[in-house]
């Protein structure tokens, strides 16, 4: 099943971009691919005398020289734009020290992880300013590249934009023993890529119009972690790029400037069974997805990674003038049996749940999100259908809080070949009706419940979202 176009596509381009602002202004982009791509550090772990290991996290004011002439005021996470990776393993018990030194409430939320509700880091679990709050859990899932970012109460969307979020990758025996580019930073490469927009004294500029709120905040500047048109070098070999959307509300159909064919190897919440070979990878905001691009016989040239749908390129990679490294591409990567048993789908719970939109409102089921009210009950450990509808022509991401699902059907019809792994979020393309599988094995209370929403994180801050409990039958 081929993946719809809801825009047209425009040729690859590496043309440079102008200020979002029109006035005259002495803030200039610094020239195209001259500055280095930045690699996120990974995050130092104490390990404690029960073998937890123990992270902090320090959410803070910062600034960062975007673009030339003039400094830009950002949010990050233990430096002053983004935040470091968390790199841990299948079984690990972890301890994450969240400290607040914003000048407003926040809180992170660990999107794709399988964790309970009083740990999940939703709008519930606010964080005053110049407080903390510590979690504590066991990595009980697959391994695959998830990521952490606010989910404050109206404000997730702007605190994203200034700049907090990170990588969360976890690893497991079927990632240790595969053979793929394993080398952080150097072979294996994590790509944040975000969308911004700067007025004439380069400061960011955030959610002003009726138009962003209905259709998301979009810029017109491009930064992969957090810089404009970089470079990475790399040998001339087979090199693995994880990729996350963090952008707000705009979608990225990623593709090479060369045409050459890649394979993804992983997408939100597991490895593919098997490569999949392709030319183009459609990610929406929040999706994730992991792939392997052989470069061994461009050695001594460059190539693009670019977004065919606003015909920008967003990242050069030079490759190096060495001896080519031959790399044998794994025939299998895992085996996907989490809902395999599941053979009388027509038996299972169906819980509806329609996406509403119409001018300046958004919900779900034709509710806005409250705070105060629960949405849904599920019981801990069965196995439901969410049959999500989207009743309007604009995509939606649906993102759900502490499970990882499998995607059944499109209009009862097949699903796209990248969507056989296990997931976290997924698009609901317009007038289209998806059914998911799902399954909930960790609790959610009343008091801090599970979210469901759209991952356009305007449209989760206007709205659409709903909260659940997951507790067991009674």
């Amino acid at each position: 099943m081929k993946r719809r176009n809801f825009v047209k596509l425009g040729i690859l381009s590496s043309a440079s971009l102008s200020l979002y602002a029109k006035e005259k202004s002495s803030v200039h982009f610094y020239k195209a691919f001259t500055q280095a791509l930045l690699i996120p550090p990974l995050a130092k772990a104490s390990v404690l005398k029960d073998g937890t290991k123990e992270f902090n996290l320090n959410l803070q004011e910062g600034e960062v020289s975007f673009l030339q002439g003039a400094k830009t005021k950002t949010y990050g996470i233990n430096g002053n734009f983004l935040g470091p990776t968390i790199k841990v393993e299948r079984n690990d018990s972890i301890k994450i020290n969240v400290k607040n030194s914003l000048k407003e409430e926040s809180v992170i939320h660990w999107h794709g992880l399988h964790l309970e509700g009083h740990n999940d880091g939703g709008p519930n679990r606010s964080i005053k300013k110049n407080t903390s709050w510590s979690t504590t859990f066991k990595i009980q899932q697959r391994a695959a590249t998830y990521w952490y970012h606010p989910h404050t109460h109206k404000k997730t969307g702007e605190q994203t934009y200034k700049g907090l979020a990170g990588l969360f990758i976890i690893e497991d025996e079927d990632s240790k023993k595969a053979n793929l580019p394993k080398e952080y930073g150097v072979d294996d490469i994590p790509l944040i890529i975000q969308d911004r927009r700067f007025d004439k004294n380069a400061n960011f500029v955030y959610k002003y119009s009726m138009h962003d709120e209905m259709m998301g905040v979009k810029g017109k500047v491009f930064l992969v972690n957090g810089v404009n048109a970089p470079y990475v070098d790399v040998s001339a070999k087979t090199i693995r790029l994880r990729i996350l959307n963090g952008s707000n509300a705009r979608f990225y159909s990623l593709v090479f400037s060369n045409n050459q064919d890649f394979f993804q190897i992983a997408g939100d919440a597991s490895f593919l069974e098997k490569p999949l070979k392709i030319k183009k990878l459609l990610l929406a905001p929040g999706e994730r997805a992991e792939i392997l691009v052989d470069v061994s016989t461009l050695k001594n040239t460059s190539i693009y990674l670019g977004d065919s749908l606003s015909n920008k390129a967003l990242l050069k990679i030079n490759i190096k003038n060495e001896k080519k490294q031959n790399f044998i591409l794994p025939s299998r990567l895992t085996t996907i049996n989490e809902y395999s048993n599941i053979t009388k789908e027509k038996a299972l719970r169906i819980r509806h749940f329609s996406l509403d939109m119409r001018m300046m409102w958004m919900g779900i089921n034709a509710k806005q999100m409250d705070m105060s009210y629960i949405n849904e009950k599920v019981i801990l450990g069965e196995t439901e259908i969410w049959r999500i509808k989207n009743n309007n022509e604009m995509p939606h991401p649906f993102h759900i809080h502490g499970c990882s699902f499998k995607v059944l059907s499109r209009n009862n019809k097949g699903i796209f070949s990248n969507e056989t792994g296990l997931k976290d979020t997924v698009v609901v393309y317009g007038e289209e009706t998806l059914d998911l599988l799902v399954r909930f094995n960790y609790k959610a209370s009343k008091e801090f419940p599970f979210m469901y929403h759209c991952h356009i994180l305007e449209h989760e801050d206007a709205g659409m979202m709903g909260q659940f409990t997951v507790e067991e039958k009674k």
